[in-house]
């Protein structure tokens, strides 16, 4: 119960609080100011509660000492029984309950959410630590401004306890001793709570009792509405010039947030207009309690279904696996429940304590506002989806940080919900019923919709419960899993997941070790993928040109799903059944997308007993925890996606204009800012590390066949220069100019644990009768001393489909050569047959193997195509051709990547 009351209650307003935290940085910098700024935030967005508090606590002592003196003549005449009933008699001719005392308790009532939600924050945040402010050496710490003998003396929560009672003072002056005692009891115990807390929340709660303090006097004033509204346009005022001409952010950023603070200055404007809108034209639900109530409830809980349920279900049922098994939770509809209950705190019930508080009009403009806000929740989530990239587990679009809309969608945008908005009002003024109903239909088929997903989520779970059973690490730990033979052939492919073309150079010229470590091999610079994302550009990587997405979508008899497996076969089939100089055992790990299965299906394999395969992505974390203590388990994983899914389900709602704010590049307002999950990295780099422990030289055959499957180069992780390495603390960046982009280390650390293990393979005397291939699905947005940009480049981000492709061959040494001639991923398979099998056919289709397809180029899907739902036919990709771009001979020119009309056109 306590959980739920946090989730709903407490966890909307640690939502408001971080929110203003993290944005007073992007003004001041200055984590004490920013406390301020949250204290002067949350004393402001209850002042409207404090409002109804103050009233009825005015009210509830204009009534007790109206009652008073006959409360008095019936307690001297009456005793026991008969009191009780005297006093209830006269109670109930006065309109009046004793219960009702309770409304003077409603001040009090309203501190405890918002200060437990401060503590929750604020008493553990890590931007606090070790930052002082005035005094204040440290705010994460308590203040310890001096001692005496062994006690120390906390100054601070003093400070704080002086204030409340000089307030309490002024406020309680004229009231009874009861409401004394209880304004400095109150004081007495948040001396207690907060004297050895963090500097920073009792410098928060501080800053609190001062604005309280400066509320009891504005209570004294004959106009504080008018104060109070000069005091902000003073304060704005300010603001806008520091913003402005402060320099702390860019013009762009300045000018719009001036445009925001300006609007305190038509608040009186404002105002008018709400009076305009419930006497002109929320007329009738201004005349009406239960048709206000019903639109209200209506649209409330449309919002909260659109953003708190739909939105997520549609992220997690795109890849039920990708969510499942997070931290322990099992089933990702944990993270379904937590969201819809976080939503319906912040959409519903601190809405409707709003709502409930105030008079008629209020409620008819609450009401209004929420009918507006559905319906344009609605257009946006569906008719302004947005075309960003792939999402992350953590809900981050992998490489787009700036997600502006363009101004054209934009203003359609904005004309698209002023007419909303102008529909909405136009018919809760003629037809009110009539919108109510429609609000609840929408609300209902938002349900139905969400419902549907969850469904498809309980059956994913179901599939990924079935797969991740092959996924258990060894109970006697690390064991040798690829058995290569030191006497014949060894074929190994490495498939390193968006392995960077750029960095290579770079990092062996960082790192010099690393050309001795991979002697032999040729860099294949002038590469190029088929697509910028796993689904399709990993394909072709296994099969070779059969699999391209322009291939595979002329044999459209075939499924697609069928056609990823038999490219996942191809390799292993042909070495196994067509080499003729011996014979050849196989072994794979993690087919990509093997059966479109996010952890892959490995039973594509069961029908052949010379290929092995294993799933190895995270098999290893729990090992490698054991032997490396020096590095603790934090895993984010769980905690950011639980406050993702509430900030993305109002990003989706949020009009075009709005989203980069809300998503303030991938950080959605997380004072925390890290998106970088180290756990989550551990699951492929473990794999890399205990290469030369699941490798022996064992093979029961006379050659082998290896295609190793690894994702440690796919996301960003900070690693400890100069060995790359995971550490519980990074303190020591790169020299290199990518020292700030998180995908540089984890490259790095890649190429750094494959070069130990090619010096285990040399050690062992195996290097030599190996032929060698590394290649990635597809690299990563960025520019390249090689690349002539221009325009047309910004508009196709070559870098995404520059991949890494380098191949050592048998018996090869020498340092590193690099080589400009015009190859694709597809040439992966025609590269480990060569010279091995000449006459080697696709099992599947009896094409030969080669790469005598490249003759005319590439086609290059650059559609952001990276989970199979996506891909609505079941047999082909049919899309524009804006989506295909023909590129032949130097990659790095954009004369020779030109747009192509591939198959239907949309």
């Amino acid at each position: 119960m306590g959980n739920v009351f946090y989730t709903v209650i407490i966890y909307p307003l640690i939502q408001i609080i971080e929110f203003v935290f993290k944005f007073g940085w992007k003004i001041f910098e200055s984590p004490g100011v920013q406390i301020l700024c949250v204290s002067f935030a949350v004393s402001l967005l209850t002042l409207p509660l404090y409002a109804i508090a103050e009233y009825w606590q005015e009210a509830e002592r204009k009534i007790e000492k109206r009652l008073a003196p006959k409360i008095k003549d019936i307690k001297a005449v009456f005793h026991g029984n008969e009191q009780y009933m005297i006093l209830s008699t006269y109670y109930r001719q006065q309109h009046y309950h004793p219960i009702m005392a309770l409304r003077s308790s409603f001040g009090l009532l309203v501190q405890i959410p918002f200060f437990t939600a401060a503590y929750c924050c604020l008493s553990g945040m890590s931007a606090l630590k070790g930052v002082s402010f005035f005094f204040i050496r440290d705010l994460g710490a308590p203040d310890a401004t001096f001692t005496i003998g062994n006690f120390t003396v906390n100054i601070l929560p003093i400070v704080m306890t002086l204030i409340n009672c000089v307030s309490g003072m002024i406020y309680t002056k004229s009231l009874k001793l009861r409401d004394k005692v209880q304004v400095f009891g109150l004081a007495f115990v948040f001396l207690c709570i907060l004297y050895n807390s963090p500097a920073g929340l009792v410098l928060y709660w501080t800053m609190n009792n001062v604005f309280g303090l400066v509320k009891n006097i504005f209570y004294k004033l004959k106009h504080p509405i008018w104060v109070l509204y000069g005091i902000m346009c003073a304060l704005v005022t300010a603001l806008i010039l520091y913003v402005l001409f402060g320099h702390v952010i860019s013009m762009k950023r300045a000018v719009l947030t001036s445009c925001v603070f300006a609007l305190v200055y038509f608040a009186p404007l404002f105002v008018r207009c709400c009076n305009f809108l419930t006497d002109r034209v929320l007329c009738k639900l201004l005349d009406s309690f239960k048709l206000r109530l019903y639109v209200f409830l209506a649209a409330a809980a449309g919002v909260w279904l659109l953003a708190g349920f739909l939105v997520p279900t549609f992220v997690i049922a795109s890849s039920p696996m990708e969510f499942s098994g997070i931290e322990g939770y099992g089933s990702p509809l944990f993270f379904v429940k937590n969201t819809l209950l976080q939503a319906f705190g912040l959409y519903v019930v601190w809405p409707s304590l709003v709502y409930f508080l105030y008079g008629k009009k209020l409620q008819s403009l609450i009401a209004a506002f929420y009918s507006i806000f559905f319906a344009c929740s609605l257009v946006n989530a569906f008719l302004f989806p947005g075309n960003y990239d792939t999402l992350s587990t953590l809900l981050i679009f992998k490489t787009s940080y700036n997600i502006d809309s363009g101004l054209v969608v934009i203003l359609f945008n904005i004309a698209v919900l002023v007419a909303v908005a102008a529909a909405v009002l136009l018919s809760l003024k003629k037809i009110p019923k009539v919108a109510q109903t429609a609000l609840a239909v929408a609300a209902v088929s938002v349900f139905c919709v969400a419902v549907s997903n969850v469904f498809k989520i309980s059956k994913g779970y179901e599939q990924y419960k079935n797969v991740s059973s092959t996924t258990e690490a060894p109970a006697d730990g690390v064991k040798p899993i690829l058995h290569l033979s030191k006497t014949g052939r060894n074929v190994l492919l490495m498939f390193l997941d968006k392995a960077q073309n750029r960095f290579l150079e770079p990092i062996f010229d960082e790192y010099p070790q690393l050309y001795e470590e991979f002697s032999g091999f040729t860099l294949y610079k002038n590469t190029v993928s088929y697509s910028g994302w796993t689904l399709l550009g990993a394909s072709p990587c296994y099969g070779g040109y059969d699999y391209t997405p322009e291939a595979k979508s002329k044999r459209d008899d075939v499924p697609l799903v069928e056609k990823q497996n038999e490219a996942l076969l191809m390799l292993p089939r042909i070495f196994t059944e067509q080499a003729a100089d011996g014979e050849y055992s196989a072994t794979v790990t993690d087919p990509s997308w093997a059966n479109f299965s996010w952890i892959p299906d490995l039973s594509i394999y069961k029908d052949y007993p010379k290929i092995s395969a294993y799933l190895t992505d995270g098999v290893y974390s729990d090992q490698w925890y054991r032997e490396h203590k020096e590095v603790a388990r934090i895993d984010i994983t769980g905690d950011v996606l639980k406050r993702n899914l509430l900030w993305y389900g109002l990003f989706k709602v949020a009009p075009v204009a709005l989203r980069p704010a809300i998503y303030n590049s991938g950080s959605y307002w997380n004072p925390a800012d890290d998106d970088s999950d180290m756990d989550y990295f551990l699951k492929g780099y473990s794999v890399l590390e205990y290469l030369p422990r699941l490798t022996d030289f064992d093979s029961k055959t006379e050659n082998t066949f290896t295609y190793f499957v690894n994702n440690t180069s796919h996301d960003s992780a900070f690693l400890q220069y100069p060995d790359y390495v995971p550490v519980s603390n990074f303190t020591q960046k790169s020299p290199s100019e990518f020292k700030d982009d998180g995908e540089w280390y984890s490259n790095a650390g890649t190429l750094h644990r494959v070069g130990e293990f090619f010096q285990y393979l040399k050690d062992n005397g195996v290097y030599d009768n190996t032929r060698i291939i590394i290649v990635a699905d597809h690299g990563s947005v960025g520019k390249e001393e090689e690349y002539e940009w221009d325009s047309k480049f910004d508009q196709i981000q070559p870098g995404h489909f520059h991949p890494l492709l380098m191949m050592k061959d048998f018996g090869e040494q020498g340092k590193l050569k690099v080589n400009y001639d015009f190859m694709t991923n597809a040439d992966v398979p025609a590269m480990a047959v060569r010279g091995i099998i000449d006459n080697a056919v696709n099992p599947f289709t009896g094409v030969k193997v080669d790469s005598s397809a490249k003759k005319d180029g590439a086609l290059v899907c650059t559609r952001h195509f990276f989970m199979p739902y996506q891909v609505k036919s079941k047999y082909k990709y049919d899309l524009s051709e804006s989506y295909w771009w023909r590129v032949k001979d130097n990659i790095f020119k954009s004369e020779n990547w030109t747009h192509e009309v591939q198959g239907k056109v949309e």
